[in-house]
């Protein structure tokens, strides 16, 4: 059964019903040459500083650098791990001059909780980019890699961190515990600070992306047990680690990033968008920002965005449980 999270989300809600009493007033036409005017607003639903946050200011500069007339604006609204600034996005319905940020908690949130969305509630613009995770143990743990430590999971209890409970890490987790690995998972709310848990030994292992691990595997203090890519990293540091399938593991993690509208948008303001937005992937900006985050590069636009989330949905229903 859902964990409700009704009471996290009644400020949301709130705003919602009372935007929703504005959309009775008549509105004029969307014209056919229409283009976005003044602020535009990017929401992020996680606070400043993450990876969601970055993401949302890389592509803010890319839009506001290539295109005049309009100025796009990154606005956090954190809560319930996505699901305040979520359920705040649904009151923009029809509005063109409002975008979300996102990421793949938005497909699993609303498996695990009881939450007043999905992502078929937003218009999908374009997908940007795709991550995944490795498992961190210090440099001294009895481990070695991640068939390693399923096997003694079996055997002991061992902990593993995890940012938030329904992201990439919690993907990690469910996908060892699918070979048959069982963890005591320790919540924190940030990739920072489950790594700080690790280096003080509260927790045994650690999910954690390529950005965050790499500082960590050059100075010595962790070793990557296994990567849940698909293929190795081309990086000579992280190309040394071995992805999980490689050692009999079948566990893979997939994360993508995108940009939304709200629902209720025109076609005329949806391929706008789009155009823009596909226009910004071919920037330096961009360019410099997936190979400084060690992610993998990615363009599918709407409808092709739209077909990967309903897939991507059903493969991760399937993870969960």
């Amino acid at each position: 059964m859902k964990s409700p999270l009704r009471t996290t989300l009644a400020l949301a809600g709130a705003t919602t019903l009372i935007s929703g009493c504005s959309l009775m007033n008549a509105k004029p036409p969307v014209p056919d040459d229409w283009t976005p005017r003044g602020s535009v607003s990017a929401l992020v639903a996680f606070a400043p500083g993450g990876g969601s946050d970055r993401s949302a200011r890389v592509m803010a500069q890319a839009l506001n650098e290539l295109h005049a007339g309009f100025d796009v604006n990154v606005e956090n609204k954190e809560g319930g791990s996505g699901a305040v600034g979520w359920a705040g996005f649904l009151s923009e319905k029809g509005n063109g001059n409002a975008l979300l940020v996102a990421e793949s908690a938005l497909n699993t949130l609303p498996i695990v909780y009881d939450v007043p969305f999905t992502y078929r509630d937003f218009t999908p613009l374009v997908m940007f980019a795709q991550d995944s995770r490795m498992v961190l143990a210090k440099k001294d743990s009895p481990y070695d890699s991640c068939a390693d430590l399923v096997a003694a999971s079996k055997k002991e209890r061992i902990r593993t961190g995890s940012s938030g409970k329904t992201g990439a890490d919690s993907l990690v987790v469910a996908e060892l515990e699918k070979n048959g690995g069982r963890f005591s998972v320790v919540p924190y709310g940030s990739t920072g600070e489950v790594l700080t848990g690790l280096l003080g030994g509260q927790i045994d292992v650690a999910p954690a992306g390529a950005a965050s691990a790499k500082p960590f595997l050059q100075s010595g203090d962790f070793k990557a047990l296994c990567t849940l890519t698909a293929e190795r990293y081309d990086d000579p540091v992280l190309g040394k680690i071995p992805t999980a399938e490689e050692q009999g593991l079948d566990a893979e993690v997939t994360i993508w990033r995108g940009v939304f509208a709200p629902a209720g948008i025109t076609d005329v303001q949806r391929e706008y968008w789009i155009n823009a937005l596909e226009k910004a992937l071919k920037s330096d900006t961009y360019r410099d920002y997936i190979a400084g985050d060690l992610l993998i590069p990615a363009n599918k636009s709407g409808t092709e965005f739209a077909a990967y989330l309903d897939q991507y949905d059903k493969t991760v229903k399937e993870v969960l449980g």
